[in-house]
């Protein structure tokens, strides 16, 4: 294992974005923001404050926590009448997060400064418990709609802080920490891997889940999520939604979503984060803001270079992004911009053998010397939310953006080497209106509804080839796919102990595919009509602390590229899922969420994995699952976290061409899945902390006629140190060194690639 001790050499090219980051932000200009609570001591500020209810009273018991950019934190819990005094290290940005129960948690953040007066935060009362998740401290999420957060289901919130300091080279990665995901370390270039939730297999072969970064959807045409152009620096919070329940989405919204929400901005400053370690890895992040009176911008840039863990896996991405947005003096209107572009140019190291990938698990073999490939991707969006009246606001979105992918790959010695080619236009817009009538606030009724419309055009091309030289094309499609939708919901507490939401979503589809070889021909896109998802919640308070839900909903899956067309319809699959759970606060500081779900499809649709693009129906599915998720924050700073899924993939009915196979379990969904996790701060600075991930076999072949592969544990730590604004932190993946692969068979042996062994990195953060 080589580590990288001496100063990060950042690339000319984001060292160029960095300065000009930097240029722009002018450090003269105040906040914007009030100021934090704070009082003057030596060397530290004891921030003051009060909690109280709605009717003013003083909220007795309520944790208060207070966490820096970076993630440290330091906890307080309010006296008899809502006080609270919490010591942090200086002056500085501070989120503030304040727990009661029977409250809704709230979130504020603020900037801390000596001399200011006390803050006062209101709780409102909670009529359940809600069954969210949250891992760190979360940032103010958008309010301008209901979100994830107000969904009666299993949802997870993975805080911008636990995000910031993870080292990963490809940002799919991060999600390993989010209860109820798996995912397959394919670890070939550009394509690294993918996510499955909720039974769902990692092989691409169904387009399970919907990825939105910033309200806009970042699928590809397959249903691939492409997040990798997101460096961690630059994510606020990321909510994961698992299920069918939720009916803002339609397409690729299966097993459920993925929200990214990248950072806001808030006052004027400037993060810098390098990173070295093991492998040549080279990482340098830069994210700063300013805000002068209602104008405000925020800027980051990143770059990574690394060795890899195995031959001929070099990479060397960068991403520049800009927000620019205008919020008027009333506050009731925001509008702004949003670009961002992402290269990344990496080799892929193939799979080995058996045999290989125990011998010599860093080996790439001779006939994978030249694969690789590249990805260009840029986007723009322009935002609108308005406030229309205290009751009514509505937000329009709407978007441009680009995915270019080229592949190099040649899966074994007796085969050929393949470019593939895809090109991916997408431009769209989204609306959303949401009205709080006031004659029903305390039964808090909420109407709220949107539509949206996509256009795709993608071309794709294929050749045979011979060290990146090509020889045959095999491939020349140009398709496009029109795919629009709208929903309707509506939300109550009609009681003090019951709320209840019901809506339905609907999508229709449209366009026509163009196959270019051997001659030309037009198909249509089949004729799927319109698409209808009712989706209904229940939560029921059976105690102060202890609730219960139960969530029903529908979703859909089409064929991807060439199988959305044709005049031989190819069904559109029915995946109806349900979850009953509860939630629960034994003790003050411990939340405990348990639930059982089931999903059926009525002809699920997947890939074929034969070179012709196409998909096919296999016949009816069932999956169904357990999940247990705990997380307890004890005193001192300490905070503890846990959890676990256990699941069973099922074909229950083939067809009569494929029914020796009925009752086998689907390829490539391991039947359980554990995450646990610790962070402790003993003292002002310093944060230990380490997570774990682990999981089980899977079958890698429809026939379950196979060994089983794919069982995987690795823990992971940090150690940071935090003197003022500066910070020095030392973290090891991978810290026993546990062997781990993917896994799959390709009709005649297994192949197999290997994950990284135990890695070091050392990170330094700066802020000002």
């Amino acid at each position: 294992m080589s580590v990288l001790l001496s100063p990060i050499s950042v690339p000319s090219r984001l060292a160029l974005m960095a300065a000009v980051a930097l240029a722009s932000i002018s450090p003269s200009v105040a906040t914007a923001q009030p100021p934090l609570a704070a009082s003057s001591a030596p060397g530290q500020l004891a921030v003051r404050g009060q909690v109280v209810g709605a009717a003013g009273h003083g909220i007795a018991t309520a944790s208060v926590t207070l966490s820096d950019p970076n993630g440290r934190t330091e906890t307080g819990v309010t006296g008899a009448d809502g006080r609270f005094s919490v010591t942090v290290p200086g002056a500085g940005r501070y989120t503030v997060l304040v727990r009661a129960v029977g409250f809704t948690p709230a979130t504020v953040e603020l900037v801390a400064r000596a001399g200011s007066a006390d803050l006062r935060i209101a709780l409102q009362a909670q009529r359940q418990l809600a069954p969210v998740q949250v891992l760190g401290a979360t940032g103010h999420a958008s309010t301008l709609h209901p979100g994830a957060d107000a969904l009666l289901g299993a949802v997870s919130v993975l805080a911008g802080n636990q995000i910031a300091r993870e080292n990963v080279a490809f940002s799919q990665e991060l999600l390993r920490k989010v209860p109820g995901v798996y995912r397959a370390e394919f670890n070939q270039g550009i394509v690294s891997g993918d996510i499955g939730i909720r039974g769902f297999n990692t092989e691409s072969e169904i387009a399970s889940t919907k990825l939105l970064i910033d309200g806009i959807p970042s699928n590809l045409n397959s249903g691939v999520s492409e997040m990798n152009a997101i460096f961690p620096l630059e994510i606020a919070r990321m909510d994961v939604v698992r299920g069918t329940n939720d009916p803002r989405f339609g397409l690729f919204n299966l097993a459920g979503n993925v929200s990214i929400e990248t950072a806001q901005p808030r006052g004027t400053f400037v993060t810098s984060r390098l990173q070295g370690g093991s492998f040549g890895t080279q990482e340098a992040q830069v994210l700063g803001g300013v805000e002068r009176g209602g104008f405000s911008q925020t800027i980051f840039a990143g770059a990574r270079r690394s060795d890899g863990y195995r031959d001929n896996s070099a990479s060397d991405k960068w991403t520049a992004s800009g927000k620019w947005f205008y919020t008027s003096d009333s506050a009731r209107v925001r509008v702004g911009l949003i670009a961002r572009a992402h290269r990344l140019d990496t080799d892929a190291p193939g799979y080995l053998t058996e045999a290989q990938s125990r011998a010599t698990p860093t080996f790439s073999p001779v006939f994978s010397n030249s694969d690789g490939g590249s990805v260009e991707s840029d986007h723009a969006s322009v935002h609108l939310d308005v406030r229309q009246t205290s009751t009514l606001a509505w937000s329009l979105k709407a978007y441009s953006q680009r995915f270019d992918r080229i592949r190099f790959v040649r899966f074994t010695a007796a085969g050929a080497q393949q470019e593939r080619i895809e090109d991916e236009r997408q431009t769209g817009a989204i609306a959303n209106v949401t009205w709080r009538p006031v004659r029903f606030a305390a039964q808090q009724l909420v109407f709220t509804g949107g539509a949206d419309v996509q256009q795709q055009q993608n071309e794709q091309f294929r050749y045979r080839t011979t060290e990146r030289t090509r020889q045959l094309a095999l491939r020349d499609y140009d398709f496009s796919l029109d795919n629009s939708g709208a929903f309707v919901q509506a939300s109550a507490a009609p009681t003090s102990w019951l709320t209840l939401t019901a809506g339905v979503r609907a999508d229709r589809l449209d366009g026509e595919f163009v196959n270019n070889l051997p001659t030309v021909t037009t198909t249509p896109v089949l004729d799927y009509g319109t698409i209808t998802q009712p989706k209904v919640s229940a939560g029921v308070r059976l105690h102060e602390r202890l609730s219960a839900y139960a969530n029903y909903g529908r979703g859909f899956q089409i064929g991807s590229g060439i199988a959305a067309y044709g005049r031989t319809p190819l069904r559109a699959s029915v995946n109806n899922g349900g979850e009953l759970g509860i939630v629960s606060e034994p003790l003050r500081g411990w939340t405990l969420r348990a639930g059982y779900w089931e999903q059926r499809a009525s002809d699920e649709v997947r890939l074929r994995f034969d070179n012709s693009g196409d998909s096919e129906n296999v016949g009816r599915t069932k999956r169904t699952g357990v999940d247990v998720e705990s997380t307890l924050r004890l005193p001192r700073s300490v905070q503890l976290w846990v959890a676990a899924t256990s699941q069973r993939a099922v074909l229950v009915e083939p067809g009569r061409t494929n029914s020796a196979i009925a009752g086998n379990l689907l390829n490539h969904v391991p039947g359980w899945t554990a995450k646990y996790g610790a962070e402790w701060s003993p003292k002002v600075g310093l944060t230990l902390s380490g997570w774990a991930y682990a999981q089980g076999r899977y079958q890698i072949t429809p026939q379950n006629d196979r060994r089983t592969w794919g069982d995987m544990h690795t823990v992971n730590t940090d150690v940071s140190w935090r003197w003022r604004a500066a910070a020095v932190g030392v973290g090891v993946t991978n810290l026993l060194n546990r062997y781990m692969e993917y896994v799959w068979w390709d009709g005649a042996q297994t192949l197999h690639s290997p994950a990284s062994g135990r890695a070091l990195f050392l990170t330094l953060t700066l802020d000002r």
